[in-house]
Formats: structure tokens, sequence, C-alpha cells
């Protein structure tokens, strides 16, 4: 493998194959790093193996994964399934473990293409055996075909939470009952952004079917819920909630929580690229232009890890990343390059029609991260809420001075876990919004990795 290459991409989800796509076709040496074992990424992971049933279960939202990762196959670009990127530099240098190996590799330009994830809500009771992620069931059907065997709590706000419930009804899982956490005014908010969004009526048709359905289906549908808690010994037994001002209880061992999706924003922070804050969905995202450039001019960010925008949008956001880098390799003439970027930027902006919509109707709760003082925020180094509080109390003003006297951050995850709900509480107990905080500080390695391993990476010559 060549010690320097023109593009490497890391993610092989809509984003990075589109890029990927895009950049080969011109010519470029191109080296895609993913750490599944197959191409598709999250929405299309495990594509192609799905079977019949599963792809119509899925339906064409995740079927339309399956021409795309074909394309990619198709054009034989350099990919390695199984590699788990553990930290990236400014110069363009990437270190990935595989097979028990890590290697060090440089690229003229790198695409940060690794998406998004379930948004980590911290709330008594949730690190219970029985407590789950939405997403993290279907992304487990997904890759193995397993579906809940016990009765199903589902909670929480947001398009994937329906998603999910449409999943695992056509699935014949039992669902108890969702607890749907969206807040009261949200519909009214939202309302300025509908003549925008009704540019896209076959997309807001979409969540008026999942809606629809979840009427229909007769499961019982609780809204205003404004905070819940998982209670047991060893695993979860029951589940408490507070809907309309009144409080409730519900047995169940299997408690599905999702409360939206932000950008997964471990690698820009690692790079110490300027963040920015979205007010609305209240995630950082980093800052970038209309090709997904950076300020470091080797650093390019596409797809949900941009902004969470879903997977379309990726795909082009993707490419615009492509073309961009196809023009500074001097492998694509730049009046060629502006025929051809007016086509992407419309289809990319028709399919943002609705985002503000959404996203406003989706607006997560102002108590979201209100927890009790008992609540664990860092479940790898078993710090609580109270202790954090206690922090401030005496005199802490930023999350990384409170990660660096509590270790709230410091886990095996480096704050992927914990990190919004640490800004938002020292947010709340300053009385300012967390983009006036720094988020947490990231080191390399991102990912898990053995001493051994560590020591034994062969360096690139004349590294730094």
């Amino acid at each position: 493998m060549a010690p320097v290459r023109d593009v490497i991409i890391i993610g092989a989800g809509p984003a990075g194959l589109s890029a990927a796509i895009c950049a080969s076709g011109f010519g470029l040496d191109v080296l895609v790093l993913d750490e599944q074992p197959t191409p598709g990424g999250q929405l299309y992971r495990n594509i192609e193996r799905a079977g019949r049933d599963t792809l119509q279960t899925l339906g064409p939202d995740y079927s339309e994964g399956l021409n795309l990762v074909q394309e990619f196959r198709a054009r034989g670009v350099d990919y390695r399934g199984g590699a788990t990127v553990w930290n990236a530099e400014t110069d363009g240098t990437v270190c990935f473990s595989e097979a028990g190996q890590s290697t060090q590799i440089r690229g003229k330009y790198i695409i940060i293409a690794i998406g998004a994830t379930e948004r980590p809500v911290p709330f008594n009771g949730w690190n219970l055996p029985g407590v789950f992620g939405a997403g993290a069931i279907d992304a487990n059907f997904k890759s193995s075909g397993t579906i809940p065997g016990s009765p199903v709590v589902l909670c929480g706000s947001g398009p994937l939470l329906l998603l999910v419930i449409g999943h695992l009804a056509g699935l014949g899982v039992e669902i108890s009952t969702v607890l749907d956490t969206t807040p009261r005014g949200n519909l009214l908010a939202a309302l300025p952004f509908l003549p925008r969004a009704l540019r896209r009526t076959d997309y807001l048709l979409k969540g008026v079917r999942m809606l629809a359905n979840l009427k229909r289906s007769g499961i019982t549908h609780t809204k205003n819920v404004t905070e819940y808690a998982a209670h047991g010994s060893d695993c979860l037994e029951r589940i408490s909630y507070t809907a309309n001002g009144r409080s409730h209880e519900i047995g169940s061992d299997l408690f599905l929580v999702h409360e939206g999706i932000i950008p997964r924003c471990d690698f820009t922070q690692l790079l110490g690229l300027k963040h920015l804050w979205d007010p609305v969905q209240r995630f950082w995202y980093p800052k970038t232009n209309q090709f997904g450039a950076t300020a470091n001019e080797v650093i390019y960010v596409a797809g949900d890890g941009a902004y969470v925008h879903g997977g379309i949008p990726a795909t082009l956001k993707g490419r615009l990343a492509a073309l961009d880098i196809a023009e500074k390799c001097q492998a694509l003439p730049p009046d060629e390059k502006a025929k051809m970027i007016p086509q992407t930027e419309k289809k990319l902006a028709a399919e943002l029609a609705p985002r503000p919509f959404v996203d406003a109707m989706y607006k997560p709760r102002t108590n979201l991260y209100q927890t009790a003082d008992q609540t664990m925020i860092c479940r790898c180094e078993e710090v609580s809420a109270g202790e954090i509080r206690q922090t401030i109390a005496e005199g802490c003003r930023e999350p990384n001075e409170i990660k660096a006297l509590t270790r709230c951050g410091m886990g095996s995850c480096q704050g992927r876990m914990c990190g919004s709900a640490l800004s938002e509480i020292v947010a709340e107990a300053l009385q300012l919004e967390p983009e006036v905080l720094q988020p947490l500080t990231i080191r390399a390695p991102v990912r898990n990795l053995s001493l051994v391993e560590l020591s034994e990476v062969a360096l690139l010559e004349n590294s730094d």
C-alpha cells in the first residue's frame, strides 16, 4: 500500500461511498477505511447480504442503498472493511488498526464521513441491562436478523423512533406502549417552516404515513411525556414516567429510547477544528463550506458528520467534497467543475427543503438533561450528575476542567456517551448556552487499542 494516497475516506456510509465513487471516477487514488465488515454505514448496514424479507421490512429507504454499494464495488476502490481508524492528524496522516495490526498512512486529502449517532441522554436507570437505544435494535436486526422476544416499551422523539416502531410492528414484535416526549408546542413553532417543506410533499407524507400507521396499530401512544426512569435491581423491571403532569408506571424488561440524532464529532474535535452550536437540535457540528472543506485545507467533512440531514443528502455532500478535491488535484478542470456543481447543489437544496420544519417539529424538550443528582452521567468512570454539579458549585466553569477533576469523559468512549450531557449540565448551572463552552478535548487513540499494538505501529518516514 502506497504511503501517500490522493484521498483517504474515513467511513463507508452514504457520504463516504458517494465521495469514493466520484473521486475514483476522476482517476484519483482513493482509500476507504471503515470499521464495519461490509460497506453501507449505519443506514445501509449489511445491505449486500439482506434477504427479500429484510428488504421488504426495512422499506425503500434501506433498499436504495444496494445500488450505491454495488456501484462502489464496481469501481474497484481500495476498501478496507474492519479497519478501525484511531488517529488523524492535520497533515493528512491517518492511523488505523486492521486484524490486530496498526498502520500509518498519509493522504493529500482526508474526508471524514463517519456519520451521526443517537443522542446519548442520561436518565435514572439508563445503565440497566434491558435499556437500549432504539436505533441499536434496528442496527442489530440489519446485522443478524435478531428481533426482541419480549414486549417492548419505546420512548422518545424524532423520525427515527417512528421508523423503528414501524419496523418492529412489521416484524410482529409486541409493543406495549410508546412514550412520546415531543414537546406540546413544537408543531406551532414549526409552522413558519411548513411552506418551504411543502416543496417536498413526498417527504412529509412519509412522516404522515408513519404516524397514521402508529394510530391504526392500536399501540398505546402516550403523548406529552416530560420525564422517565428505568428501575430494577440487576436488570430492567419497570419504567416510571410523567405525562400530562401525572405519574405512571409500567412493567417491562426491554426499554428502547431515542431522543434524536447528533453528528459524530470525535475526529473533528481531535483535529482541533472549529465547531458551531445548533440551538434548535442542540448539538455541535464542524464548521465547513459548501464542499465540506474545513479551515484546514487537507480536511473535509461529508454527510451527517457535518450536519444531520439524512442518507440522500449525505450522498450529495460526499459528491460535492469529491468534486472540490478532484479540482485541487488537477483531475477536474475548473470550468467542468463549475458545470457540475449547480446540478448537485440543486438536488441537495431540494432534499433539505423539509429539514427546518422537521428539526423544529422534533426540537428536544428543554428539560432533556435535567436529571436527578444520583443519575450516572459518565458510565465509564461512574461519575454522577450530583458530582458534576458539586464541582460547578465549587467554582469550575468549563467542561474540560470538570473532566480533569471528576474523570467524566476520561473513559474508553472519550466522552461520546457523556460529553453532551456534561456540557448541558454546566450550561444550565451557569445559565449559559453550551455554545459559549468548549467541547471536551479528544485525544488519540480515539478507539480502544492495546499498548502492544500501539508500540508496534510502523511510522512513516519523516513523520512528525
